[in-house]
């Protein structure tokens, strides 16, 4: 690219076509050594939508860890194998990134070592909250300082992730609500036995949690929150199976919080639903996935298709008798009383092994077109 053959385009342009945002293409400079140029490949930007998303569904989950942590009076929890490994590998880590740095700012070894670490961290089985915490605490400090996050505050020690993770601060008296009563629904409808009086109290009492009214670009929450605790009670009062009830929450979160740019993440029981953001790679993850079920079905109906076409041109052979099915064919010239080739074109005997073939072919046809005759008016008479 050359300013001289006006064929550059600057950041500002980059980021006024929304293809990118400013963190998206920070991230595509730290994946990058700094000393080489970088060509913005697909498979760039997968790798840099990979990584943020990433690192989002860690910080969230580390977010909604502190909160469970914060609200707990208990005392600290005793650290296991697991724990120990993870905080093993992240004074690992510490020296590591500190050692990359060193090394003409390898920003890119650096980004590396923050996705194996949560990697690390995702695959490890039952981590105490602390450990989590302080992964994400050390992970948000370095992002900071690499100017991820425009509102970080580097004197805050114990801040955790970045912009962008919470739901827009008017959604929250009313998606909270909605998010709560859906993990509700959800839990007596997997229950067994649905309890349709308890959804019911559960729907009216989910107003109290969104006791301002709703004004200006609070109004779409608040529609979705009271449409979504009318039609609980519309399936309530007709003592609709768990299926309806499940199939409403399931259209909460796919189509009209999806809609609003808000996604919930269900977890295992009892763990609630996550409340977060739509991110790029839920976007793209969710698209991949009705391309493939377009392309299931596409493929399925082209089968179906297929096999209807064979079933007809089968139903098509069947009305054919068998003594009749080779006499036709320009590959013979003599026939026996019931229609086997005995002769081919040249008029020379037919090999025993081929006539054995057409006789088991004979055979077929005749039970085909036995089963046909048997669907057909008996009145009838058929060649």
């Amino acid at each position: 690219m050359s300013k001289s053959l006006k064929n550059y385009t600057t950041i500002r342009t980059v980021l006024s076509e929304k293809e990118w945002t400013a963190r998206a293409l920070r991230i595509c400079f730290l994946l990058m050594p700094w000393q080489d140029g970088i060509e913005v490949t697909d498979e760039l930007m997968k790798a840099v939508i990979g990584w943020e998303g990433k690192l989002n569904n860690f910080f969230l989950k580390s977010l909604d860890a502190w909160r469970i942590s914060s609200a707990q009076t208990t005392s600290a929890q005793e650290l296991g194998i697991a724990d120990q490994q993870i905080l093993s590998a992240l004074h690992q880590a510490k020296a590591d990134v500190e050692t990359s740095l060193c090394d003409s700012f390898n920003t890119s070894a650096v980004m590396r070592i923050f996705s194996d670490l949560v990697s690390e961290t995702n695959s490890a089985e039952a981590l105490s909250d602390q450990t989590v915490i302080s992964l994400a605490r050390w992970i948000t400090r370095i992002v900071t300082m690499f100017g991820l996050d425009p509102d970080g505050d580097l004197t805050k020690p114990d801040r955790i992730g970045w912009s962008g993770l919470e739901i827009p601060e008017p959604a929250k008296p009313y998606i909270y609500p909605a998010s709560v009563l859906r993990d509700q629904i959800r839990m007596l409808a997997c229950s067994g036995s649905v309890d349709h009086f308890a959804i019911t109290t559960l729907a009216e009492g989910s107003t109290t949690a969104a006791s301002t009214p709703a004004v200006g670009s609070a109004r779409p929450y608040n529609q979705v929150l009271q449409q979504f605790r009318s039609d609980v009670k519309a399936l309530a009062a007709q003592q609709a199976p768990a299926k309806d009830l499940l199939a409403l929450c399931d259209q909460l979160r796919d189509t009209h919080l999806w809609d609003l740019g808000i996604y919930l993440e269900d977890r295992n029981s009892p763990q609630p639903a996550l409340v977060r953001p739509l991110d790029r790679l839920l976007v793209e993850a969710r698209a991949e996935r009705e391309s493939a079920g377009i392309a299931k079905t596409k493929a399925k109906m082209e089968q179906e298709a297929r096999e209807a076409e064979r079933e007809k041109e089968m139903r098509e052979r069947s009305k054919v008798a068998p003594s009749l099915m080779f006499l036709n064919s320009s590959e013979y010239s003599e026939w026996d009383e019931n229609g086997v080739p005995t002769l081919d074109a040249a008029g020379n005997p037919v090999s025993n092994n081929r006539r054995k073939k057409l006789i088991k072919e004979w055979e077929k046809q005749q039970r085909r077109h036995e089963e046909w005759l048997a669907t057909q008016d008996p009145a009838k008479t058929y060649l």
